[in-house]
């Protein structure tokens, strides 16, 4: 999935209980973090999804936690992303990161 094809983040409204922003709030994804993480080192990686066209590994713009974020292509609009899902990277996922950027993952146990 290119990122860069896209302009725009579809959120949807907050009051919206079933819609992608009230859902990533519920799995502990702040809205601001997947800016950071899109903004900072962002890895497409290699996970099964069903749901969502892209899978991505990166850091907040702290540095201090990687995220595993799910993405989509906007049903609105097909130069707009679509945040699906995400959390805090899994340890297989931050290997992925760690061999696609030749860094090592500071918080990494």
């Amino acid at each position: 999935m290119d990122l860069g094809k896209f302009d725009w983040i579809d959120w949807d409204p907050e009051d919206d209980e079933n819609g992608n922003t009230a859902h990533c709030r519920r799995h502990g994804l702040p809205e601001q973090v997947v800016y950071e993480v899109l903004s900072e080192e962002p890895v497409e990686i290699k996970l099964p999804v069903q749901t969502a066209e892209g899978a991505f590994v990166g850091p907040n713009r702290a540095r201090n936690q990687l995220w595993t974020l799910l993405f989509d292509t906007s049903y609105k609009r097909g130069d707009w992303l679509r945040p699906v899902t995400g959390w805090k990277a899994k340890p297989a996922e931050i290997r992925e990161w760690e061999q696609a950027t030749s860094k090592r993952w500071k918080g990494r146990r």
